[in-house]
């Protein structure tokens, strides 16, 4: 996109502007999920403002806490879509939250040789964000050392590479919840924590929220019941 590479996946946004032309190539089986948001011409400079930074700003960090946003407008938009105040706010919050990241957090722009470099370590990353990769070995999909990895991946993804696995550990700990996990042990030792209380201590961190009082938002059948966590609810037809 624009002469340069990026990677689309549950820590990354990805800015389109009118008329740009880009293509697309699936990495993993599967293809690809995603949300779109299109802002309508006469609303851009509210959303968008000063908050972008020329042609090469073409990416920015997603946070765990935006990450949870996104699932909770999933769930409002299945299960209490009729109520378009709520599902509009709610989307209008994301998309401001996700462009708030400053110049310090958002992507750097890098030559196209640097961002395949870090995409095959984002690979490495998004094939199993649960194992226990060393920097070393991270390192060698780069063709750099360990040092100038860890100084390259910050400068480019606006995060270092911890937080970045966190991150899509995190939006892992999310589709398990929505789908209704309640087993946390066992969902800590699949994402690959060492503990429930190591993965409750960083979901809160990072989301804001105990894994119970996510799940009571995202899951179905949580949403069906009324509750002081409750963002949306079920309402069967009349």
């Amino acid at each position: 996109m624009r002469g340069a590479e990026y990677v689309g996946d549950p820590a990354t946004a990805l800015l389109y502007r009118a008329g740009d032309s880009y293509r697309i190539s699936h990495p993993f089986e599967g293809g690809d999920a995603g949300s779109c948001f299109e802002v309508a011409p006469a609303h851009e400079e509210a959303l968008f403002g000063r908050r972008l930074r020329g042609s090469a700003d073409a990416a920015r960090p997603v946070e765990a806490v935006d990450q949870y946003r996104h699932r909770a407008l999933h769930a409002a938009l299945a299960h209490d879509g009729r109520d378009r105040l709520r599902v509009e706010e709610a989307a209008a919050a994301l998309c401001t939250a996700v462009l708030r990241h400053d110049a310090a957090a958002s992507i750097a722009p890098l030559s196209a040789a640097t961002r395949r470099r870090l995409g095959r370590v984002q690979e490495v990353l998004l094939a199993d964000p649960t194992a226990d990769v060393g920097l070393a070995e991270l390192a060698t999909h780069a063709g750099c050392s360990p040092f100038h990895l860890s100084r390259l991946f910050r400068r480019a993804c606006g995060s270092s590479l911890v937080v970045y696995r966190t991150r899509l550990r995190i939006a892992l700990a999310l589709d398990r919840l929505a789908h209704g996990a309640d087993n946390l042990a066992a969902l800590a030792s699949e994402l690959g924590f060492s503990h429930q209380s190591h993965f409750g201590a960083t979901f809160r961190r990072h989301v804001g929220l105990t894994p119970r009082a996510a799940r009571a938002t995202l899951h179905p059948s949580a949403l069906a019941r009324t509750g002081k966590n409750l963002i949306a609810a079920h309402r069967p037809e009349s």
